[in-house]
C-alpha cells in the first residue's frame, strides 16, 4: 500500500485531554494537566528521528515550565498506525509532561521516532533530555473482570480473526483478547494473502484454475519430507477455499497473481490471493465483522494462563495494560497468540539464535505466551521449529533503518546480504550457495542464514557502483541470467531498482558499526574478526574467473569478483514475518498430550500449532497466511460441535 505524507497535525497544551479520549486515558493515566518539572527556554524547536517507515519531523513548544504544543511537520509513516500515536501518545505526553510512557501497541516504531524526536526538542529548549525520557507516570489497575462466554479465543491476528469471527457467526458468545491496541497493530491483517485452492476467486479469472488439492498436498508434503500432520494438512487445504470465501464474504477484494519468487502454482494453476484491498479499508472490514459476529474484543490486554479442569480447559486468565485482572469463564479456548518471535528466550531454546528480528520493525507482540501456557497445562510440543523470513534483504539490531518491507527508503547497504553477492559467516568462510538466497529467500536460503547469523555480505567498489547505476537485474543479465526462459527465478522482480543512495546509506552503517570500509581484505577481516576472508576471498575469485563455482555450483550470473577497493563487509542478522513451532496437535486442532490423546476444549492455531509448519519455510508464497486462517475456520467449526454435543 502507497503511504499518504501526513503532515502539520497539531496538539496544544489545554486541549489535550479532550482529544485524548477515555480510551487513552485509560492506557496513559491522563489526569489534570502537570508541569514539566524541567525549566525551558521558551520557543518552538524542531527535530527528526526515523520511525518504522519514514523520518518523523515534530515541531515542540515550551512555556518556561512545560511543553504546551507538538506538531508534526511530515511523516511518510503507515497512516492507520500513526493516527494512533497522533491520537493518543502524543496528547498523553503532553497532558502528563513525561517522555517515558509507554508505545502505542503495535506501533512501537512510530512511537518510539516521535518519542525521540520531542526529546531532542526538550534538549534544545534546555531540558534534561535524559530525565525526560525516564519520567514515567503511575498506572493504577482497576477492578477485577470476569466474563461468561462460550469461547475464549487468545489472539486476534489471522488465525484469532478466523477463529473469532466464525465462531460468533455460529451464535456462540466470543471474547477475544489480543495485546495490541487495535486490529491495525497486528501482523495477519498487513500480510500480502493467502494461498488457497478451490476458490471463487480462482475460478472467476480469464480461464479457471486446474489447481487441485491433492497435487498441493503431495508437493508441500514431499517438500517437507511428511513431518507436519499428513490428515491436517489436507483438510486445511480441503478447507482452504471456505477460509478464503471468509474473507470475501467480509468484502476482501482479492486477486489471484504470479508471485515474484519462483513458485511451484503459477499460471494456470495460480493459488495465491492478492489482497487489494489497503490496510485502512481491511482495519474496517475487521471491524465490522467481529461487530456483526458479536464478538467482544479486549485490546491492550494480555492472557496470562488458562483455567483448567483437569484435562479439560475451561477458561483463561488476562491482564489489561494497567494491570486489571480478567477472568474468562469459557466452554472452549483457542490459542492463536502468533508465536514466538518477540523473546530472545524462546528463540534460543527453539531457533538456537538470538539474532532473529521482527521484519516489521520494533518489538514484536509475539512472545509465546500462548505456547508455554499450553504446555504448562500439559499439551506436548512438537519437535520441528523454524521461521518465515523476511524477504527483503539482512537486517541489523543496530540499524537505526534495517531492511524490513519492501521499501526502498531503509538503508540500502541492507540488500548485500540477498543479491548474489559474496556471503561469509563468522569465521569469513562462505557457507551457501549466495544465489539460492536470492532466489529463494523464503525457502531454501532461509535455513543457512539463521544457522550462521550474523553473516557478511562482502562487495568491493566495482559491484557497489554497478548497483548504485544499473542495479542488479541489468547487472546480471549483462552476466548471462536470461529471466524470459525461467533460468533466473527472481527476474523481473529487480528490474529498475538501482540503489541510488546507497554511497549515503553505506556511511550510515559505518557510523551505525555494522558496516565497515577498507582499503584491503585484510583489514576489512580484522574488522570483524572475519579470519578466513583472505583466503575466501582468492578462492572465491578463482570461481569468478573461471564462471563455475566449483564450492556451492552458484549460478555464473551471481559470481562476482571482488578485487577492486575499497572494499565493504556488512553484518547482516535475519529477520522474519513470524516462527513456527509449538503445539502438537490433531487434525482437529486440539492440543495433544504426551500420549498423544487429545485435551478437551483447547485448541491451537496458526503459529502456535507444531503440526502444520516445517523449517525450512514453505516454498509455496501465501502459504503460512492461508494455514493461519484455515486452521483458524477448523478450530472454530470444531469447538462449536464441542460445545454442542
Amino acid at each position: 500500500m502507497a503511504n499518504r505524507e501526513i503532515s502539520r497535525r497539531s496538539f496544544l497544551k489545554g486541549t489535550a485531554a479532550a482529544g485524548l479520549g477515555l480510551a487513552a486515558s485509560h492506557l496513559f493515566g491522563a489526569g489534570v494537566l502537570a508541569e514539566s518539572g524541567f525549566t525551558f527556554k521558551p520557543g518552538k524547536y524542531q527535530a527528526t528521528a526515523y520511525g518504522n517507515l519514514s523520518y518523523v519531523t515534530v515541531e515542540c513548544e515550551f512555556s518556561e515550565t512545560a511543553l504546551t504544543g507538538v506538531e508534526i511537520i511530515s511523516q511518510n509513516e503507515t497512516p492507520i498506525l500513526f493516527s494512533q500515536v497522533q491520537d493518543q501518545l502524543i496528547p498523553a505526553i503532553i497532558e502528563n509532561q513525561a517522555g517515558g510512557l509507554d508505545a502505542v501497541t503495535g506501533a512501537t516504531n512510530s512511537s518510539r521516532a516521535v518519542k525521540e524526536a520531542i526529546a531532542d526538542c526538550v534538549a534544545q529548549a534546555g531540558g534534561d533530555k535524559e530525565a525526560w525520557l525516564a519520567k514515567t507516570i503511575t498506572v493504577e489497575a482497576g477492578a477485577d473482570e470476569t466474563y461468561d462466554v462460550d469461547v475464549a479465543v487468545i489472539g486476534c491476528g489471522a488465525a484469532g480473526f478466523m477463529a473469532s469471527i466464525t465462531a460468533g457467526q455460529q451464535g456462540k458468545k466470543v471474547l477475544t483478547l489480543e495485546k495490541a491496541g487495535s486490529v491495525a497493530g497486528v501482523n495477519g491483517i498487513k500480510v500480502s494473502g493467502p494461498f488457497a485452492v478451490d476458490t471463487s476467486v480462482l475460478h472467476a479469472r480469464e480461464g479457471g484454475t486446474t489447481l487441485e488439492v491433492e497435487e498441493v498436498f503431495q508437493h508441500v508434503m514431499n517438500y517437507t519430507h511428511w513431518t507436519p500432520n499428513p490428515a491436517l494438512m489436507h483438510r486445511c487445504l480441503e478447507e482452504s477455499k471456505n477460509s478464503v470465501e471468509q474473507l470475501v464474504g467480509i468484502g476482501y477484494d482479492m486477486m489471484e497473481a504470479n508471485f515474484r519468487f519462483e513458485t511451484p502454482f503459477f499460471e494456470e494453476k495460480g493459488g495465491f490471493h492478492l489482497i487489494k484491498n489497503p490496510l485502512d479499508e481491511r482495519v474496517t472490514l475487521w471491524e465490522k465483522a467481529l461487530a456483526d459476529a458479536g464478538v467482544e474484543v479486549l485490546y491492550n490486554t494480555t492472557a496470562t494462563g488458562l483455567i483448567m479442569d483437569g484435562d479439560k480447559a475451561v477458561g483463561v486468565t488476562a491482564r489489561k495494560a494497567d494491570g486489571t485482572k480478567v477472568t474468562v469463564n469459557a466452554k472452549a479456548v483457542i490459542i492463536a497468540s502468533g508465536g514466538y518471535l518477540g523473546n530472545r528466550d524462546l528463540q534460543e531454546k527453539f531457533l538456537k539464535t538470538r539474532k532473529l528480528n521482527a521484519a516489521a520493525g520494533g518489538n514484536s507482540l509475539c512472545t509465546g505466551d500462548g505456547i508455554l501456557m499450553a504446555n504448562d497445562a500439559g499439551a506436548v510440543l512438537n519437535k520441528t521449529f523454524g521461521y518465515c523470513p523476511c524477504e527483503y534483504g539482512g537486517t541489523n539490531s543496530k540499524a537505526s533503518r534495517p531492511a524490513k518491507q519492501d521499501k526502498y527508503d531503509q538503508n540500502l547497504a541492507f540488500k548485500f546480504g540477498l543479491y548474489g553477492n559474496l556471503l561469509v559467516d563468522a569465521e569469513g568462510k562462505r557457507f551457501i550457495n549466495e544465489g539460492l538466497l536470492c532466489d529463494y529467500p523464503m525457502s531454501y536460503g532461509s535455513e543457512q542464514i539463521i544457522l550462521n547469523a550474523p553473516w557478511y555480505g562482502i562487495v568491493d567498489q566495482a559491484y557497489v557502483d554497478a548497483m548504485s547505476t544499473q542495479g542488479l537485474y541489468e547487472y546480471t543479465i549483462a552476466k548471462g541470467a536470461k529471466p524470459e526462459k525461467g533460468s533466473w527465478f527472481i527476474g523481473n522482480y529487480f528490474k529498475d531498482r538501482i540503489l541510488t543512495n546507497l554511497p549515503e546509506d553505506i556511511e550510515e552503517g559505518i557510523r551505525e558499526g555494522w558496516l565497515v570500509k577498507a582499503d584491503t581484505i585484510e583489514e576489512l577481516a580484522e574488522a570483524f574478526g572475519l579470519t578466513d576472508l583472505p583466503e575466501t576471498v582468492a578462492k572465491y575469485n578463482e570461481y569468478c574467473d573461471k564462471g563455475v563455482d566449483e564450492q556451492f555450483g552458484t549460478a555464473p550470473w551471481y559470481l562476482s569478483k571482488v578485487e577492486q577497493g575499497p572494499f565493504y563487509a556488512v553484518q547482516c542478522e535475519p529477520s522474519a514475518w513470524s516462527t513456527f513451532g509449538g503445539i502438537r496437535t490433531d487434525d482437529r486442532l486440539r492440543a495433544l498430550k504426551p500420549d498423544n490423546t487429545p485435551m478437551q476444549g483447547l485448541y491451537v492455531v496458526g503459529t502456535d500449532n507444531g503440526s502444520l509448519y516445517y523449517s525450512p519455510y514453505y516454498d509455496v508464497p501465501g502459504y503460512c497466511y492461508g494455514l493461519c486462517i484455515d486452521s483458524g475456520y477448523i478450530a472454530a467449526k470444531e469447538a462449536v460441535s464441542y460445545i454442542d454435543e
